[in-house]
């Protein structure tokens, strides 16, 4: 089949100033013209030529009927097509290619009109199957089914380059793809414990293989493979994790390489990382692709921006090798069962058989395995299969719920919400923190003015003036640390805030999400960690307020310090009512503490009860299954028993027919020598015939 040489292409896509960054005074350092990309920042400009620019004001749809979806004709043809979001952290790489409601993404355009394409073609029938894999840190996570399997990267001879591991799901419309991007989305969020790292780190590829064959036609089909790749943040290059080095470096050394002409007789450096490996026939193989190099506009993202646009420039010099993929899964087959067939024989005539055909042969049987299992039937059972376990997978990580409850109204609304307040209350949690530490800090030196004037006092050695100056000093270092504790303050109230949104958020979700089927065991793993979540969210909740009790305390100390210090004396009145109000203050904690043993007796007592309801449930599941089981036996038995009396019927046909045939066959042979011998005289009697002139004697007659 012809190949052809194809060029990189490259585009540029600059998002629009946020009103944050608007907010703050961010500057829009970006201009696209045409074809050209121009960044003026400090007084100097830079220009770069790529294949196309979309500006800020341009959508998703735009970018896609620009650049895209012509790429999409060509993996209906049978090409294979990667698309690579390429950029910084926070360019709008993941926004690009998932979209909004308002604004969806190249992803979700791209497969709505993928199966436009394949209902117009009636002659034809399709097999179309998906795969989400994320890769960080070098570890590559199966987002559809996150199991714990061993997952490699191997090159086929039938299916290219794979990961082998990674679950295939068969997908019958559009809606089915956008609902697996959802979900493996939602799985690679949720799995995340840094989101900011996570985003920066992060690689994460959605796979699309596209099968084709005219219907009642024994002609060859087609076969293309769609790769849809959101990269790692370019800036991880000044990483001093090798691991984040490997995953990032090793995508810009292979462009390197290529564009400085090193292909031919040159190392390309592949095998770097699991990425480049992944996404070999995508850079200098057999893809075309686009690459998508998306930009902030902001003046402080400069240097990662010059990087995007620098390595962008490199990357239209690199040349692919396309041509037509024809689905000769037979052929392939049939050549390595050859293959194995004479290693085999190799290895059987020679007395030391070579290690290295022992280990060509073993990879071959493997591959011949793969090829095996990629007919239409096999892809179909393996889905089934795959969907079974990536429920027990994602439930014993705890998001089953939020991962697969897609198809009710607003759940990912939701979810988009519940990562945002996530991402809110840790910078909160992070700015609290550090107000904390002020605090404590002021604290700390305004009890230290204070004891050092309560010594200057006593000492009798005081002047006017000097007097004067340490009681302004501890003034403005309490106003100073009052205006500080009521920011905290502040920051303690939009905390709480937050955990409430998140609360009701939560509530909000729970409404959408529809109960999990099936494994009752499942079920109940689920719900007591969503109980153990719960719980340490209550304790971090009193464990705040605590903090912020002694807060209080803490201040309260320092202002009677302060008035103790200036000479402040308390009456006999004030000294009793301060007795009475600590009094009562402990009989309300006796009574707090009471209150709280009470409710932890309580939540055992119903910890106890739920537990047995769960082990009472899962006695009567037993129990019904053990009838199920014997009603089955009865039946197999029953069953047995007709198997049994129909084979001896059948037997004692067969043996009659047997003797049948026997008798049959003895009488053929009585009748062949009868009809034999009949011939002989009738041939006598024509020679006798034939001497008497043709007359037949009177004896005869």
């Amino acid at each position: 089949m012809p190949s052809e040489n194809v060029s990189v292409r490259v585009v540029a896509k600059c998002r629009p100033l946020t009103q944050e960054e608007q907010e703050r005074g961010g500057n829009s350092v970006i201009t696209v013209n045409g074809e050209k990309v121009k960044v003026n920042c400090a007084g100097k400009e830079s220009v770069f030529s790529l294949d196309g620019t979309f500006g800020p004001e341009q959508t998703n749809k735009h970018v896609y009927e620009g650049a895209v979806k012509s790429l999409l004709q060509g993996a209906i043809d049978g090409y294979n097509v990667t698309i690579m979001a390429f950029g910084a952290t926070g360019s709008g790489k993941s926004h690009l290619m998932s979209g909004s409601e308002a604004d969806p993404g190249i992803i979700p355009i791209l497969t709505q009109n993928l199966f436009r394409h394949i209902r117009e073609r009636n002659n034809k029938e399709f097999m179309v199957t998906v795969s989400h894999v994320e890769i960080l840190d070098e570890k590559m996570t199966d987002l559809l089914n996150p199991h714990n399997n061993a997952m490699t990267i191997r090159q086929h001879p039938h299916k290219g380059i794979f990961i082998d591991g990674l679950s295939e799901l068969t997908v019958k419309t559009g809606d089915d793809i956008a609902l697996y991007f959802t979900q493996g989305t939602r799985a690679r969020k949720l799995g995340s414990s840094d989101i900011k790292a996570h985003r920066a780190r992060a690689n994460a590829v959605f796979i699309i293989c596209l099968e084709q064959k005219e219907r009642q036609s024994s002609k060859v089909g087609l076969r293309s493979t769609i790769m849809l790749a959101d990269l790692a943040g370019c800036e991880s290059i000044n990483s001093t994790d090798q691991n984040v080095i490997n995953g990032t470096q090793g995508i810009l050394n292979v462009i390197s390489a290529l564009a400085d002409g090193k292909k031919k007789g040159g190392h390309i450096p592949y095998r770097e990382s699991k990425v480049s490996r992944l996404l070999q026939d995508s850079l200098g193989g057999n893809s075309a692709t686009l690459i998508i190099s998306v930009i902030s506009p902001l003046d402080k993202s400069y240097p990662d921006t010059m990087t995007t646009l620098q390595y962008s420039t490199l990357a239209k010099k690199i040349k692919n090798t396309v041509r037509l993929n024809m689905d000769d899964t037979q052929d392939v087959i049939a050549e390595m069962r050859q293959d194995i067939a004479r290693l085999r024989d190799k290895i059987a005539a020679a007395s030391q058989p070579d290690r290295d055909d022992i280990s060509r042969m073993e990879d071959l049987i493997r591959d011949l395995e793969i090829a095996k299992k990629q007919t239409w039937p096999e892809k179909e059972r393996m889905s089934s299969k795959y969907e079974e376990e990536r429920k027990i997978n994602l439930a014993n990580k705890g998001i089953l719920e939020w991962v697969m409850d897609s198809m009710s109204r607003g759940t990912k609304e939701h979810q988009e919400k519940m990562v945002l307040l996530q991402k809110e209350k840790g910078q909160i949690s992070d700015q609290y923190k550090d107000k904390r530490r002020e605090v404590d800090s002021l604290r700390e030196q305004l009890q230290a003015k204070i004891a050092d004037y309560a010594k200057f006092t006593e000492s009798g050695k005081k002047s006017d003036s000097e007097t004067k100056t340490r009681v302004t000093a501890i003034h403005e270092l309490k106003e100073r640390l009052k205006k500080e504790t009521e920011m905290l303050k502040s920051l303690k109230e939009q905390l709480v805030d937050v955990q409430q949104r998140q609360q009701q958020e939560r509530e909000n979700a729970k409404s959408h999400t529809s109960a999990i089927k099936g494994n009752a065991e499942l079920r109940q793993k689920v719900e007591r960690e969503e109980r153990q979540r719960l719980e340490l969210e209550h304790k971090a909740m009193v464990e705040e307020e605590l903090e912020k009790s002694k807060l209080e305390v803490d201040t309260e100390k320092t202002e009677i310090q302060l008035r103790v210090a200036e000479g402040k004396q308390y009456s006999t009145k004030e000294g009793s009512d301060l007795e009475i109000q600590v009094a009562e203050m402990k009989a309300d904690r006796s009574v707090v503490v009471l209150k709280l043993q009470t409710l932890e007796m309580e939540k055992k007592h119903i910890l106890s009860e739920l537990e047995e309801a769960y082990v009472s449930h899962k006695e009567e599941i037993e129990i019904q299954q053990l009838q199920h089981y014997q009603t089955f036996r009865a039946y197999r038995e029953m069953f047995e028993e007709q198997k049994a009396a129909i084979d001896s019927r059948y037997r004692q046909l067969l043996e009659e027919s047997i003797q049948d045939a026997v008798y049959l066959s003895s009488r053929n042979s009585d009748i062949s020598q009868e009809n034999q011998l009949l011939k002989l005289q009738m041939a006598e009697m024509k020679d006798v015939i034939t001497k008497l002139g043709g007359t037949i004697p009177d004896s005869v007659r």
